[in-house]
C-alpha cells in the first residue's frame, strides 16, 4: 500500500482546492449573494488576492479539486474489489462498506448546509428554501434519478457520480478485479456516443438526461482504474501511458463537444498531469502532518463547507467585519466543524462498516457442547 501513499495526501490538496474555489473565487464572483442573501455592492476581495489564490488564470480551481477526487477514487476502489474478490458475499461486503463510508458523513454535512440555509432565510425574513422530500431525495445520493429539483448544495452532484461509479464497479466486478480493459472500452464508447447523440448542454432535464449525465465523469474515474491496473502489474508502463492518454483525449472530446468552458477542461487535464507525476515520481509521499490532517478531514470538509461558508462570510461582512478577516474566521470555523464530524461521525461509522462487512459470510461458531446436546 505504500506505493499509493500519495493518494491520501492528494485528498487533502483536492479538498483545499475546492474550498479555495468556493470561499475565495466563487464568493467573490457572486458577491456573497447566496441563499437569498443580497449581493454586496463592492468587489469582495482585491485583484491581487484573486491572482494569488488562482495562479493559473485559465484553470477552474474547483474542477481541478473534483478531478483529483475522481482519479483518487478510481485508483483506490479496485484495491477493495481485489481484496474482497473470491470471498463469500464479496459484493455485499463492498456495498456495506461504501454505505457506511459515504452516507453518514454526507448526511451530517447536509444538515450543516440546511442549517446555514435556514439561517440565511431567517436573516432575510424568508421561509426555509427546501422541503422534507427534497432533503430526503438529496440525502439518498440518487436525487437525479428521483427527478428532484436543483441540488441544495454544490457538492452532491460529485457524490452522485461517485455512487454511480460504484454501480459500474459492481457491474464489472470480476473484470476489474482481474485487470481487464473491457470496462474502460465500454465506458469510452458510451462517452463518445452520449457526447454526439445526447449531449448534456442540450438535454439538461428528464430521466434519460439524468441517466447519461455521469457517464463521462465515470469514464474519467476509470483513468484512475487504469493506474490501479498498472499498480497491480496487470499492464505495463507503456500500456498505461497509451491507455490513459487515449482516455483523456476521449474525455476532452466529450467536454469540448458539450461546450464546456476551456477553464473546466483545462482543470481536468491539469489534475491528470499532477496525478500522473505524483504516481510516477512521488508515490511514497505521504504529505506530512499538515496534508495528513487535511486528508483526514477532507470528506467532511468537502461535504459541509459550501453554504456554511457563503452564509457565514456574507453575514459577517454585513456586520462590519472585513472580507479577509471574515474569510480567515470562516475557514477556521469550517475546518473545526469538519474535524468534529471526522472524529464523531466519519471515523466511527467507517470502522463500523468495516466490522459489519467483515462479519458477513462467517459461519456462527457452535461449541462442541452445543452440538452434542442438539
Amino acid at each position: 500500500m505504500h506505493r499509493i501513499a500519495f493518494a491520501n495526501a492528494l485528498r487533502g490538496i483536492a479538498a483545499l482546492c475546492v474550498v479555495n474555489a468556493h470561499y475565495v473565487l466563487m464568493f467573490n464572483y457572486i458577491k456573497g449573494a447566496y441563499g437569498g442573501l443580497l449581493p454586496l455592492t463592492e468587489p469582495v476581495f482585491p485583484s491581487w488576492m484573486l491572482e494569488i489564490f488562482n495562479p493559473i488564470g485559465n484553470m477552474n480551481m474547483g474542477g481541478f479539486g473534483v478531478a483529483l477526487f475522481f482519479l483518487i477514487s478510481g485508483l483506490v476502489i479496485p484495491i477493495s474489489v481485489a481484496s474482497l474478490n473470491g470471498s463469500a458475499l464479496a459484493k455485499t461486503k463492498f456495498v456495506i462498506g461504501r454505505i457506511f463510508r459515504i452516507w453518514p458523513t454526507y448526511a451530517v454535512g447536509l444538515l450543516v448546509t440546511l442549517g446555514a440555509l435556514s439561517v440565511a432565510a431567517a436573516y432575510m425574513g424568508n421561509n426555509a428554501p427546501y422541503t422534507t422530500s427534497q432533503v430526503l431525495m438529496q440525502m439518498s445520493l440518487f436525487r437525479d434519478w428521483f427527478g428532484s429539483s436543483a441540488p441544495l448544495d454544490g457538492v452532491v452532484w460529485t457524490l452522485e457520480v461517485e455512487v454511480k461509479f460504484y454501480l459500474v464497479v459492481l457491474l464489472f466486478w470480476s473484470m476489474i478485479s482481474r485487470g481487464k480493459l473491457f470496462p474502460l472500452f465500454v465506458l469510452g464508447v458510451s462517452t463518445v456516443m452520449v457526447a454526439n447523440f445526447y449531449p448534456g448542454n442540450i438535454h439538461q432535464a428528464g430521466a434519460l438526461a439524468a441517466f447519461v449525465f455521469p457517464i463521462k465523469y465515470i469514464f474519467f474515474m476509470l483513468i484512475g482504474v487504469a493506474f490501479n491496473y498498472h499498480y497491480r502489474r496487470f499492464i505495463s508502463s507503456e500500456k498505461l501511458f497509451a491507455i490513459t492518454i487515449s482516455m483523456l483525449c476521449v474525455f476532452g472530446y466529450s467536454g469540448f463537444t458539450e461546450g464546456w468552458p476551456f477553464e473546466v477542461i483545462a482543470a481536468y487535464f491539469m489534475a491528470f498531469a499532477v496525478f500522473t507525476v505524483m504516481y510516477l515520481f512521488a508515490s511514497t509521499w505521504a504529505g506530512g502532518p499538515i496534508f495528513t490532517f487535511f486528508s483526514n478531514i477532507s470528506y467532511p470538509l468537502y461535504a459541509c463547507h459550501g453554504a456554511l461558508g457563503f452564509v457565514g462570510m456574507r453575514i459577517m461582512i454585513d456586520h462590519g467585519i472585513g472580507a479577509m478577516p471574515a474569510l480567515i474566521i470562516q475557514t477556521t470555523v469550517t475546518i473545526f466543524i469538519s474535524w468534529i464530524i471526522h472524529k464523531t461521525v466519519e471515523d466511527p461509522t467507517h470502522r463500523m462498516g468495516k466490522r459489519i462487512a467483515a462479519s458477513i459470510g462467517k459461519s456462527p461458531q457452535i461449541s462442541r457442547f452445543t452440538r452434542s446436546t442438539q
